[in-house]
């Protein structure tokens, strides 16, 4: 049966590097293309794929609600997210949105094919080293990782949130530059983000925390 499958990345190379190794699993495939969510939303609604394989990281395009919207057009799309986000935090998460499967964009080709070859054929993929980080239970609920800061690390994550600089927070809170700077380093290190573009993915995804009642 010829397979039908939509390719959603902001990058062109990327795109054309996915379509490539679909071609060489299932070579007859039908491919479309979209760089962001209004194109994706546009194609679901006007095909039926057997496979979306979409990233989370496209510009303007808020990914939970793309996959949220994704699944209220198509309840029955199989969702393949394909993302250079850390898996033992975003994986789970968009497994449990109805995702069938979460690949690393650090994977080698040869796990990329297996991971379109497992959804087409109607199974579920995760790469391995989410597969490592979770071990054998089916879609366990991941750990908040905001969890893991320290009062002082969740009042400045706060207010990084609400959109404030850190000029603007060393202000608010009488703190010397270098120390609002550590704890900026210290809950980036924590959760495994690099800039406060993922601190606002993640926190969407996580819903973390209201503001700490502690003071510094």
């Amino acid at each position: 049966m010829k397979k039908s499958v939509l390719i959603a990345d902001d990058h062109a190379i990327i795109r054309s590097g996915i379509k490539f190794v679909i071609k060489e699993v299932f070579p007859f495939a039908t491919v479309h293309e979209a760089c962001n969510g209004n194109e994706v939303m546009l194609s679901v609604r006007e095909n039926d794929y057997d496979l979306i394989i979409l990233d989370i990281n496209m510009p303007e395009t808020d990914s939970i609600a793309l996959v949220s919207h994704l699944f209220a057009c198509k309840k029955e799309s199989r969702v393949l997210i394909f993302s250079m986000n850390a898996d033992e935090l975003y994986a789970q998460k968009f497994l449990k949105l109805g995702a069938v499967g979460y690949l690393n964009k650090r994977s080698g080709p040869q796990e990329v094919k297996r991971a379109i070859f497992d959804v087409l054929q109607g199974t579920t993929h995760t790469s391995v080293k989410t597969n490592e980080h979770f071990g054998h239970e089916k879609h366990p609920i991941p750990n908040n990782p905001f969890e893991k800061l320290s009062p002082k690390e969740r009042l400045i994550c706060h207010y990084y949130l609400k959109g404030y600089t850190s000029t603007d927070i060393k202000n608010i809170l009488s703190l010397h530059s270098s120390t609002i700077g550590t704890l900026k380093l210290r809950l980036f290190g924590k959760l495994k983000i690099k800039n406060m573009i993922e601190l606002v993915e993640l926190a969407r995804l996580y819903q973390p925390f209201a503001l700490p009642s502690d003071t510094l």
